[in-house]
């Protein structure tokens, strides 16, 4: 059929032969008549259906390049914004409290080759203050900057869906170092088993990691400080949270209200713009080696059954679209339907929030910009994003046993009352959960709707129309009270 056949003409054709049918009887012509009619309202159908096509796809190719234009602008936002802050770390005044020495020497030795940045916790190039003291170092000594990150086999019960997100990510960060003269590294094992090798053999004078208040990690921090050589100083920076972990508060604190105050009375000297990590002006000797990505897909000793997910594309570039269509589309929303699963109004960040490939500080002097339109959604979600987040962080890093019921009791109950005796989940909540029945009728609705998502494995307001599969709740990690 020619695609220039107009509705009209075929609402005329249809007319025409309906009404000039003719047939032996009045069976036989009616029969006849309906035929051609159908035919008609068939093709009737298909040239609407192509109407709609052909303008569906010229909304799409007049929207793609006003979205990719809109991205840009608000890419190059943020570069400004970077630039006005100081031209790069060196000039910038740097907040030396989000720093602390690992090692016991702090001296830089004097036939240093270069710095090297452990990346293990933020994993980004851009606002990311470890990554910004390394290269202040390493300006200050006119030596290379090079960057490693240790691939472990296996972490935890993380599966192949985390690695996958990880290390596309990593790859984002590998392109991201090679354009700005910054060597990147991919060493396979654990950084005990590879990493003092690897400092020995480029020579590296001064080492430099992330914080994470994990028992695993800070083991590795640990196993590292002790095989390193004595006279390579090593120091760590909190690039994770806002106010460090360790400045935020000396103790465990026991709720939000007890460490609100002492965030928010700190939040003026570290909620700051954060310089560029800029081109480096100091070239490394020799480059970096290759990565062979499937290689390292194929050392991974972790389950392969739980595929990727759809709806998150892992890296910072759209970590940082995702922020700016929050604060477009669902800010104005978050603060009074945060908690309703059946409404769009998350700012759905967590998994890049958890690898690290966007910074939460980012996230909150972008969002703040809309303090004066939006307080109340603004107002919650720093209070999610910063207080509970860090509230979380120091829970893990002042008790040692975060990860059990012995944990979360010893001194939460004694110094609040807690809940000693109580029962969390009452029977009449259990049944209404219908495990035996495997559905998703009870009484409360957001659990009902919780449930039914979990059966459909898309845990998502906009689920139906995105396909999204859910990430495991270590996947999301617990990125702004779990409410992102």
């Amino acid at each position: 059929m020619s695609q220039h056949v107009t509705a009209e003409t075929l609402l005329t054709a249809g007319a025409a032969s309906f009404s000039s049918g003719s047939g032996t009887g009045p069976v036989r012509g009616s029969c006849r008549h309906w035929a051609k009619r159908s035919h008609a309202t068939t093709l009737l159908r298909a040239v609407l259906k192509m109407r709609r096509g052909q303008g569906k796809r010229k909304a799409e190719a007049t929207e793609l390049p006003r979205v990719s234009r809109r991205r840009k602008e608000e890419e190059e936002e943020v570069r400004e914004a970077r630039r006005r802050a100081a031209p790069s770390v060196r000039e910038f005044k740097y907040n030396k409290k989000r720093v602390r020495l690992v090692s016991r020497g702090s001296d830089l030795k004097d036939d240093a080759r270069c710095i090297l940045y452990w990346m293990s916790r933020d994993q980004r190039v851009q606002d990311n203050w470890a990554f910004l003291y390394a290269q202040r170092l390493a300006l200050k000594q006119e030596l290379p900057l090079h960057i490693c990150f240790c691939l472990v086999p296996k972490f935890l019960d993380a599966t192949i869906r985390h690695y996958d997100f990880m290390l596309r990510g990593l790859q984002e960060v590998a392109e991201e170092c090679a354009e700005l003269n910054i060597p990147f590294h991919l060493l396979l094992g654990y950084a005990k088993d590879v990493l003092p090798a690897f400092v020995v053999e480029h020579g590296v004078g001064g080492l430099v990691t992330d914080f994470c208040p994990l028992r695993l990690p800070r083991q590795w921090v640990e196993d590292v400080r002790e095989r390193l050589p004595e006279d390579v100083p090593f120091a760590q920076v909190d690039a994770h949270n806002i106010v460090p972990c360790w400045v935020a508060s000396p103790k465990q604190e026991y709720s939000a209200r007890t460490i609100r105050g002492k965030i928010h009375t700190q939040l003026p000297e570290f909620l700051t713009e954060f310089p560029p990590v800029i081109r480096h002006p100091y070239p490394p000797s020799c480059p970096a080696e290759p990565i062979a990505w499937e290689a390292c897909y194929s050392s991974l000793q972790v389950d392969r059954t739980v595929k990727e997910v759809e709806w998150a594309t892992p890296g910072t570039a759209t970590g940082l679209a995702v922020l700016q269509s929050f604060i477009v589309e669902r800010l104005k929303s978050f603060g009074s339907h945060r908690n309703d699963p059946n409404k769009a109004a998350l700012s759905n960040l967590s998994p890049w929030f958890h690898f690290g490939q966007v910074s939460t500080q980012r996230a909150i002097l972008e969002v703040q910009k809309h303090q004066g339109k939006y307080k109340e959604s603004v107002d919650v979600f720093i209070e999610e994003a910063v207080v509970r987040r860090e509230l979380a962080e120091n829970f893990c890093y002042y008790n040692e046993n975060y990860d059990s019921v012995q944990g979360s009791t010893q001194g939460w109950v004694s110094n609040t009352g807690g809940w000693a005796g109580t029962q969390l989940v009452t029977p009449t909540w259990q049944s209404h959960f219908c495990y035996e029945r495997g559905c998703g009728d009870t009484n409360v609705p957001p659990f009902g709707t919780f449930w039914r998502r979990l059966q459909l494995g898309t845990n998502h307001p906009e689920a139906p129309r995105q396909r999204q599969e859910a990430f495991s709740l270590q996947a999301a990690g617990a990125g702004a009270g779990g409410h992102t």
